[in-house]
């Protein structure tokens, strides 16, 4: 054991550094940050009483249904563990550990693969943007995601196809995205294809069959592969339409967020031109990349795939050069390097803390939701606007939300009820009669007190009849429904 440590010292000293860092970033505010972290923290503290077979929190959605099938399961159950540090902490040092071993293994594939300066281009990917930074710090399956993306481009290097079949196995219980994997292994496929004429039957059968195997055996068979179909051919396509993560920037918002990303993918061309060839490897990453640069142009979201893939082609693209450099411009390169590392954390930093502050404010309703706790019979059903569901869900369990986790979820349950609460939240249309009380009949009505909620507000004005006042504080009140 002593050995293995010696042997792999800087592998540990880069996780150590990753984790030390992303720790330091994490816990620069005491709660979980954004608002999904609360969701999976305590879906998973649930399932250590068993597998959720119905999701009856969210009354007005797809997964309040017996089909139910949790498309994310090995990550809760990998938070689990962490549910035993306290709920708030345990989510956060996950997102932490994560987040470390996404950058760990990027630093490993790199040096494995001879490329020269590994972690300056593991620290220019955590840097390439702040929003890359944000993410990370969320208890999202974001890291690991891209860390088994990674780790399909090791095993396909290698030619470790049962490993590969393990790696498809996991990833399709961990997230949705296990479909670019299989994007990442048809473009080495097609490559092949391309420039040797034949095809790595094992490369394409033994994911395959792991895929297989995921969704066959699975807990949630047969009911995880409609809700898979679901997650990507009608959440994800229309989820454009609430949620702002999904949306484009607009073409000032893009570049800015994206112009050290973009600089190194045409760096990376420029470096195949000049040799006048692609790689194998590099042909692959190219495409991968450019793929995934033309999804960010559609969607934000993106991002997060993109920023690896054209890192790695960057990197790849690049070590012929760096391995001609002499000793003095190599000297001199990495100390230019490690200064504008150094300025671009500077600047994150900067943008990140803004970015972190703007979207922590679910603390506020801490005393609201800690009297729902308290005050609120099991079994009550709120009306919430959406994305106080985390939040209260976290503190309160016993109790039943109308909407919650991905408004297209309650679009899919009723598009016509689901249309007038928009306009009941948005405050855009007048009703002559209470949409709250015939529509959901609910016990209970949560407001935060936040620009948002104006509408829901003076909707409950305007029938203020039918709710009386039964908690209020500085940031939320809580209306009981008169019958």
């Amino acid at each position: 054991m002593k050995g293995f440590f010696k042997k792999n010292k800087e592998v540990f000293l880069v996780f150590l550094l990753f984790f030390l860092v992303f720790y330091f970033l994490q816990f620069r505010v005491s709660n979980i940050i954004e608002y999904d972290g609360y969701l999976h923290i305590k879906t998973a503290e649930l399932m250590k009483n068993g597998l959720i077979r119905r999701f009856y929190w969210t009354e007005n959605s797809i997964l309040n249904a017996d089909n139910y099938a949790d498309i994310q399961f090995l990550f809760r159950l990998l938070l689990i563990p962490f549910t035993f540090l306290g709920m708030d902490y345990g989510a956060k040092l996950a997102a932490v550990i994560f987040s470390s071993l996404l950058f760990v293994f990027f630093y490993f594939y790199l040096k494995k693969s001879g490329i020269r300066y590994p972690f300056i281009f593991s620290s220019l990917y955590f840097l390439s943007s702040v929003e890359i930074m944000y993410r990370l710090l969320l208890t999202r399956p974001m890291a690991l995601s891209a860390l088994f993306l990674v780790l399909t481009l090791y095993f396909i290097d290698r030619k470790r196809y049962l490993a590969l079949a393990f790696v498809s196995f996991a990833y399709v219980w961990l997230y949705s995205g296990f479909v670019f994997m299989f994007f990442v292994i048809f473009a080495y496929l097609a490559i092949d294809l391309l420039i040797k004429k034949k095809i790595d039957y094992k490369l394409a059968l033994f994911p395959f069959l792991g895929l297989i195997a995921g969704l066959v055996i699975n807990p949630y068979f047969p009911n995880n592969i409609a809700m898979y179909f679901t997650q990507m051919f009608k959440v994800n396509l229309i989820s454009n339409l609430y949620n702002a993560e999904w949306k484009p920037w607009g073409f000032y918002g893009f570049i800015a967020n994206n112009f050290i990303i973009l600089g190194c993918f045409f760096t990376g061309i420029f470096f195949n031109l000049k040799e006048s060839k692609f790689s194998r490897r590099n042909l692959a990453l190219f495409f991968i990349a450019l793929v995934f640069l033309i999804f960010t142009i559609k969607s934000r979201r993106m991002q997060e795939y993109f920023a690896p893939f054209a890192i790695l082609f960057f990197a790849f693209s690049a070590n012929n050069f760096l391995a001609k450099l002499n000793e003095r411009k190599a000297v001199l390169l990495r100390y230019s390097m490690a200064l504008v590392l150094i300025a671009l954390f500077a600047i994150n930093f900067i943008y990140l803390g803004k970015m972190i502050d703007e979207g922590n404010f679910l603390y506020k309703y801490e005393k609201g939701a800690l009297w729902i706790k308290n005050n609120v019979p099991e079994d009550s059903l709120i009306f919430i606007n959406a994305y106080a569901f985390n939040y209260l869900f976290f503190y309160d369990s016993d109790a039943r939300y109308t909407h919650g986790i991905d408004l297209t979820y309650s679009y899919l349950y009723d598009q016509e009820k689901f249309e007038r609460y928009m306009h009941v939240l948005k405050g855009d249309k007048e009703f002559d009669y209470n949409v709250i009380k015939a529509d959901y009949s609910p016990d209970y009505v949560f407001v935060g007190k936040i620009k948002v909620e104006k509408g829901l507000i003076d909707f409950i004005l305007k029938f203020k009849d039918d709710f009386e006042l039964a908690y209020e504080d500085e940031d939320t009140a809580v209306f009981r429904v008169r019958k």
